[in-house]
């Protein structure tokens, strides 16, 4: 039988968690329930919070609801009680329990209030703070503490105490808690956050914080180191030979250029080390421990996929289940959140059956890994055209990007469509077509669903001041093509996404589909593998049960888009997608489209006006003029702007 640890090396790693548990505790028990009068009935009235006593009512009515609490012996760490908490509607022998909760909350929200007007008791107040906690109230925790950070950042009058919520090591150990306990890097990060707030407030008679109280720590540093490993940066500090070796293995294990084997050696020394590190939890030093674990979230994020993969193939497969679903968690903030939220249903929808269908998603989610990296352009583009009409160009110039409008933010920035707008009504179906096979047909019968992906696409050619693009894209060339320097634009803001990629194009030779030099020019050295990979994903996709082909739709993502017939060769066309539900813009109309924009503003090197661009003459000055104010605003280089020189009537 083979190693499972040197072929498994994820899905093998664990740590003792219980350390944690015992190191991270939250009080269920405040101090000032066992000295404060006890409030049973209603104590709120009109401008609560500013009259003497108040505090006091909020306090003791809130001490109540805790002693009923702990009678019925809750602990918000058991499953039966997050279900409780979750789901309002659910039954339960218990039917008071999420009542207690909601006044636990409402408490805390008046005795906030009592606070703000100078009544009340700081200490008594992270007390409070670190109950609601412990009983499943991160998200009003949260929410209460960046709207007062907001409040008070504006100088609103209504903050008047010097007591602010600046309980930073209460938020680090729920931060902790999310992270070692639940390996949530999402709800770690928020209260982290809350860590990093800076209450400090000018001079001017406003609250300010109090850098000597023992509340508050240092932790803007940590909290950005901790962001940026998330988003899959390389450890950004000189790493000397004193530092633990496992920051070096990291960064090599993420490098792009690391050879398989290289990736795979570093893995096991990562691992080794890391293991070492967590099991042995300092007090004092979880710093260390938080970027060990935040790594190894990183790497599974990036190298499950090949694990799950090879596993796909292995006959004593089944033994690897638990692992898969605990693992799996970790794709959540990834493209393959399916494949989570796939493993939580096998945990109630149990059997091989089940089991096998999630490593045939998992493989072909593999391949779909494949496939992007074989179609990745982000080398090959230094100048990539965009065609379009003069209308929507000047939607990126300042005239349009104001802020009495609230469109300030996508000046010098392309906004991608979704893509029901693309006049291609194949969109998404030419790869169907081709790992689905004869089958396809059978799957588009019945009533045609109307739910659509949340995908929003751009597209670019390599091709500058080409007739075919200016007729097509061009406004029948009474448009613009835009000159980008792709590289200098993603460089400006050192963003990883949007990810720029090639297009494949598939020619159908009887019932199948293959991907040919001749419509490929720039994939000339990748059609061998990435046939391969496509006659791969053909044999997953036979197996998979006709209730989960959504589920291989979903876990293909982007390189559903990436794939067109061969009769659209000439363009060789380049693209960026979106999958995103987050950040969505609306256009201003009776029927608004939908769109995103790119997080950085594009360094234009040259404006082409089309051949059949009206009123060149008196329209170029108010263009140079919006073009010269956008490159000032944005801080890039200032294109060109020239004239197509094709012969166009």
């Amino acid at each position: 039988m083979p190693d499972e640890k040197m072929k498994y090396p994820l899905l093998e790693f664990e740590y003792d968690k219980k350390l944690y548990e015992e190191l991270l505790t939250l009080n269920p028990h405040p101090e000032f329930m066992d000295r404060v009068s006890i409030v049973t009935e209603d104590y709120e009235h009109d401008d609560f919070g500013s009259l003497p006593g108040d505090e006091k009512n909020a306090l003791g009515h809130a001490a109540g609801v805790l002693w009923k609490i702990q009678k019925y012996g809750l602990s918000f760490s058991d499953e039966e009680s997050k279900t409780i908490r979750t789901r309002k509607r659910s039954h339960t022998k218990k039917p008071d329990l999420l009542l207690f909760v909601n006044d636990l909350e409402n408490d805390f929200y008046n005795y906030c209030a009592c606070i703000k007007h100078g009544l009340g008791n700081k200490a008594d107040l992270c007390a409070l703070t670190e109950a609601l906690l412990c009983y499943g109230c991160e998200d009003t925790v949260w929410e209460e503490v960046t709207e007062w950070h907001t409040a008070v950042s504006e100088n609103k009058n209504f903050a008047k105490s010097t007591f602010l919520p600046n309980f930073d090591r209460l938020y680090i150990r729920q931060a902790d808690r999310f992270l070692f306990l639940e390996l949530n890097t999402e709800e770690a990060l928020k209260f982290y956050g809350l860590a990093a707030l800076s209450w400090k407030i000018d001079s001017a008679g406003k609250p300010a914080k109090d850098f000597n109280d023992s509340y508050f720590i240092s932790f803007s540093r940590q909290y950005e180191l901790y962001t940026r490993i998330l988003k899959g940066a390389p450890y950004p500090y000189s790493v000397s030979s004193d530092s633990p070796t496992y920051f070096q293995r990291y960064n090599r294990i993420i490098d792009p250029e690391a050879s398989a084997a290289s990736r795979a050696k570093n893995l096991d020394a990562f691992l080794a080390a890391i293991k070492e590190v967590l099991d042995t939890p300092n007090p004092r030093r979880l710093h260390r421990n938080r970027l060990a674990l935040l790594m190894f979230i990183v790497i599974t994020r990036k190298r499950l996929l090949p694990e799950l993969a090879r596993l796909y193939d292995d006959p004593d497969r089944e033994r690897w289940e638990v692992a898969i679903m605990e693992k799996s968690r970790l794709l959540e903030d990834t493209g393959y959140s399916i494949l989570s939220r796939y493993a939580a249903h096998m945990t109630w929808k149990s059997g091989i059956w089940c089991f096998d269908s999630y490593l045939r998603l998992a493989k072909a989610a593999y391949l779909s890994e494949l496939l992007l990296d074989e179609l990745n352009a982000e080398e090959d583009a230094e100048e990539i055209a965009y065609y379009t009409s003069a209308e929507v160009f000047s939607y990126m110039l300042p005239e349009k990007c104001t802020e009495e409008d609230d469109t300030a933010d996508r000046l010098g920035k392309l906004t991608v469509m979704h893509l029901s707008y693309m006049n291609d009504p194949n969109e998404g179906k030419t790869l169907q077509k081709a790992i689905y096979g004869p089958s396809y047909g059978a799957l588009q019968k019945g009533r045609k669903p109307l739910d659509v992906p949340f995908v929003f696409v751009k597209c670019f050619s390599p091709r500058i001041d080409y007739l075919p693009m200016w007729e097509m894209y061009g406004d029948h060339a009474r448009g613009c093509c835009l000159v980008i320097d792709w590289k200098a634009s993603k460089w400006m803001e050192e963003e990883a996404e949007p990810v720029l990629y090639h297009v494949c194009y598939l020619r159908k030779q009887g019932n199948s589909y293959v991907v040919l030099n001749e419509d490929n020019e720039k994939l000339s050295r990748s059609c061998r593998a990435i046939n391969s990979q496509l006659q791969e994903l053909h044999n997953v996709a036979e197996e998979i049960a006709e209730q989960d082909r959504r589920y291989l739709d979903d876990v293909l993502g982007k390189v559903l888009y990436l794939f067109k017939d061969s009769s659209y060769s000439y363009e060789q066309e380049l693209r960026v997608i979106y999958q995103t539900k987050d950040n969505i813009l609306h256009t201003d109309s009776d029927k608004p489209w939908l769109f995103v924009q790119t997080p950085f503003p594009l360094q234009l090197d040259e404006v082409i006006l089309g051949p059949k661009f009206p009123d060149v003459s008196t329209r170029v000055p108010y263009l140079q003029e919006q073009l010269d104010l956008m490159c000032e605003k944005t801080g890039t280089e200032k294109p060109r702007i020239t004239l197509s020189e094709i012969d166009y009537r």
